[in-house]
């Protein structure tokens, strides 16, 4: 008899508990996972909306591997990533450093330096489009203070990308220093104090406890910056439109500007399977690798 009623009690409780995961379950299934089938079935056919979709097996996937405007499109975005993700890892750990010191005024450095993750990319890139302005902007203002000339940061091939870099670190590294605060934050401070009986110096301590002890949180911050960095458009798509000459253009403004201006869906739905397999074997490929420096306690 307590047998049975104890198996009524847990069968009623995992009715409700399936009962109240159900409406995050099938919105996730309806809105992502079905929504990912439709893609793959999309990007094999060329369609254009307003007309029935005609099947062409792999060759959206042919034409894009074939296209050089796709492959600089490629090493753009590649280029973003490399620059953008070690840089702005580097600033948060060094602000994250700086403020996990016993500073006056901590909470409020460490809230000015979080401010603009809060803030809208889009109302961002509009400030820095203003900053980047090559004749009334802030940064040729600075520049021309320390004796450099006038740089066109967003018209000039050379630098649009630096001025995209530039504005995605200041704007991001302010996740990255709570997440790295987080991680200084579970260091235990026995490790510090026998290292100053050792008579080890900042650097020694730094080198030999932080940055270990701090390598699961570089891990996590390193997938999700890159993850992100692969992802970048907004920014592009306000201050740049991917130019000049296709120096900015992303994968992702590539996606957006075939789908929805040129009503490419299919050519659109392969380069997103195309960027979604290589984000999946840059996150394998670091799952695979970080067993050799990311050391857990």
């Amino acid at each position: 008899m307590i047998s049975q009623r104890w198996s009524s009690h847990r069968f009623r409780e995992a009715m409700w508990g399936y009962l109240m995961i159900a409406p995050m379950v099938l919105g996730f299934g309806i809105f992502f996972y079905l929504a990912l089938g439709a893609s793959a079935v999309i990007s094999m056919t060329k369609w254009d909306v307003l007309t029935a979709p005609i099947w062409v097996g792999l060759q959206n996937y042919i034409t894009l591997l074939n296209d050089p405007k796709f492959w600089q499109v490629l090493w753009n975005t590649t280029r973003y990533t490399i620059v953008s993700v070690p840089l702005g890892l580097i600033v948060s750990l060094l602000l994250a450093l700086a403020l996990n010191t016993r500073i006056r005024f901590r909470n409020v450095y460490r809230l000015i330096f979080f401010l603009p993750v809060l803030t809208m990319p889009v109302a961002i890139a509009v400030v820095w489009k203003w900053i980047f302005n090559p004749d009334l902007g802030l940064a040729n203002q600075i520049m021309g203070l320390v004796g450099f000339g006038r740089i066109k940061w967003l018209s000039d091939v050379n630098w649009a990308m630096n001025a995209l870099v530039i504005m995605s670190v200041w704007s991001g590294s302010g996740y990255g220093m709570v997440i790295f605060l987080a991680g200084l934050q579970n260091i235990p401070r026995e490790y510090y104090e026998a290292a100053s009986v050792d008579g080890a110096n900042w650097w020694q301590s730094l080198t030999k406890i932080t940055i270990p002890l701090l390598t699961p949180t570089i891990f996590f911050n390193l997938i999700t910056s890159l993850i992100g960095a692969f992802q970048v458009f907004d920014i592009i798509y306000t201050m740049t439109k991917g130019g000049p000459l296709n120096s900015t253009r992303s994968i992702v403004y590539n996606i957006y500007e075939d789908g929805f201006k040129y009503a490419r869906m299919g050519t659109a739905s392969a380069t997103a399977w195309i960027l979604f397999i290589i984000i999946l074997v840059v996150t394998v490929v670091q799952l695979r690798v970080q067993k050799r420096w990311v050391h857990y306690e």
